[in-house]
């Protein structure tokens, strides 16, 4: 009965994530990867560019380091959000009141996570198969190229799929926070495989030591030459390249246990996260009402108290309208909730910026647009968030009102904390990077607005952005719209602006007039 009610739960949880958006979203990135890979755009190669023939082994090894390097860092945050669902629809008060067991309902929820992410591999192993037929080197053996995403991908997937829901049961890490969290987290990750001498596999969650030993292994045999070493990369320019034969991986027990055993740290993740799980416990609100309904003895015992005459003002017939009371409002719902502490952090950050050199003051103010993550998250996607769209809307015009004062206060608080980047480039008179920063301090408001309108959701600008400053932070000239490098595109960026807060008021007009655009 257990196992039945393990199973139809997940199942359940499985169909509803199928038909959401998100899912969609991360399935064309899927296919997006396999078509990367079939076309030779996403390579695995020794240095300084050898590469495996294309057969089975190799296909097999390149699409599972695909499969852990992308749905292992983005496919977290395609799972995670079921068991906060339940608390805002709630459903879980409905759960909590059934024999559902804490354990029970955090397995299932593993469970369900894991077959989403089952089902992306089950897709690349497709496109894989494909590519094998099409433009393989030799037969297919489905053997060789199953295996590797089998026993290397699939267990990655179970603990991506564990920490998913450990991360919502932990109260503090279930939003955005944990969000940013995890990112570095998968990071830091990646180094003790790489690093540790001698190889530890249950320190190589994502199995590229394991595989990128072997092809350095392969590599050294045809070319002696070759480096002692393991790229995985886009290539944007071509580059000559020498081949060799790649035979794959020896599955013996030594390499098969550490494997396994990851699975069973993925089962142990989920059940530690039932024991952080409240069980949608509503005792705290019950025990708040309680403390603000009145006694009825108390009540009955005291004396009548006569009712105040309450006036209503009445509003004069006509009201103009007041965009700086708007603007006002909206900066001061940005900065709502922030703790002194933030605070004193963010000017030290200013501070920082002022007092270093030119280069260094755009790398300090890279990393102070990011620490703005959780305050620009909820631009556009506030009024879906607290379910006050009924109120917000019902104002004149919320569109050409309510969404140029919410941009408008972002970019206030964006300069206003880039402040000291802005006057170290203006001592220094580095026009380049003056107009970077303008960029920035446009395209940031204006990316998390159209985000933020476009999906009602603070994920996916978190998930962008906090990649999208990690890749800057790493000196990538074409996505820097900060200034760390001197080839900054900032007219582009400059010109998105402006085209995405266009994006923003279309889509919510849209949504005003009826449209389903994107829900």
């Amino acid at each position: 009965m257990t196992l039945r009610t393990l199973f139809h739960m997940a199942r359940a949880d499985f169909f509803e994530r199928t038909r959401r958006y998100s899912f969609l979203v991360m399935l064309g990135l899927v296919v997006w990867l396999g078509y990367l890979s079939a076309t030779g755009a996403l390579v695995m190669s020794v240095p300084p560019y050898y590469v495996g023939e294309t057969n089975s082994p190799w296909v097999g090894a390149l699409m599972t380091v695909t499969v852990t390097m992308f749905l292992g860092w983005f496919g977290f945050y395609l799972v995670k959000g079921s068991v906060a669902r339940d608390y805002e629809t709630g459903v879980g008060q409905i759960i909590a009141t059934t024999p559902l067991s804490r354990p029970l309902y955090a397995i299932g929820k593993w469970l369900s996570n894991f077959a989403v992410l089952g089902a992306m591999v089950v897709i690349l192993m497709l496109a894989g198969i494909a590519m094998n037929l099409v433009f393989g080197s030799a037969p297919l053996d489905l053997w060789a190229l199953t295996a590797p995403l089998l026993f290397i991908a699939l267990p990655c997937m179970a603990v991506v799929a564990a920490l998913a829901v450990l991360f919502e049961t932990v109260s503090w890490l279930r939003g955005g926070f944990g969000n940013v969290v995890y990112f570095f987290l998968f990071i830091m990750a990646l180094i003790p495989g790489f690093e540790t001498e001698p190889y530890q596999p249950m320190l190589d969650l994502t199995g590229f030591r394991l595989i990128g030993d072997r092809i350095a292994q392969a590599a050294k045999l045809v070319y002696p030459e070759s480096e002692s070493g393991f790229a995985f990369q886009i290539v944007t320019a071509a580059t000559e390249v020498k081949y060799f034969p790649y035979n794959g991986i020896e599955w013996t027990a030594d390499i098969l246990l550490p494997r396994l055993t990851f699975v069973l740290i993925a089962i142990g993740l989920a059940a530690l996260a039932a024991l952080f799980f409240d069980r949608f416990n509503t005792t705290k609100v019950l025990r708040m009402k309680k403390r603000l309904t009145p006694d009825p003895a108390r009540a009955s015992a005291s004396e009548p108290v006569p009712l105040p005459n309450i006036h209503l003002t009445p509003l004069p017939a006509a009201r103009r309208f007041r965009f700086g009371a708007l603007y006002l409002a909206e900066l001061k719902m940005l900065l709502k909730g922030h703790r002194w502490w933030w605070y004193v952090v963010s000017l030290g950050l200013v501070i920082a910026q002022l007092s270093a050199p030119s280069e260094s003051a755009s790398f300090t103010l890279a990393i102070t647009w990011l620490w703005m993550i959780l305050l620009l998250s909820g631009l556009g996607n506030r009024e879906a968030l607290y379910n006050t769209r009924e109120i917000v809307f019902s104002a004149p015009r919320p569109t050409l009102n309510q969404l140029p004062a919410a941009w408008l206060a972002a970019f206030t608080v964006n300069a206003l904390l880039g402040s000291g980047a802005f006057l170290r480039h203006l001592l220094d008179g580095d026009s380049s990077r003056l107009l970077a920063w303008t960029s920035g301090a446009l395209f940031i408001p204006s990316l998390a607005l159209a985000l933020g309108v476009l999906t009602s959701s603070r994920k996916p600008f978190e998930v962008i952005y906090v990649t999208w400053m990690y890749l800057i932070l790493n000196a990538a000239p074409p996505l820097d719209f900060v200034g760390v490098t001197s080839e900054s595109p900032w007219w582009f960026y400059t010109l998105s602006a402006f085209v995405l807060l266009a994006l923003a008021a279309f889509a919510r007009h849209w949504r005003l007039r009826g449209g389903k655009l994107l829900k």
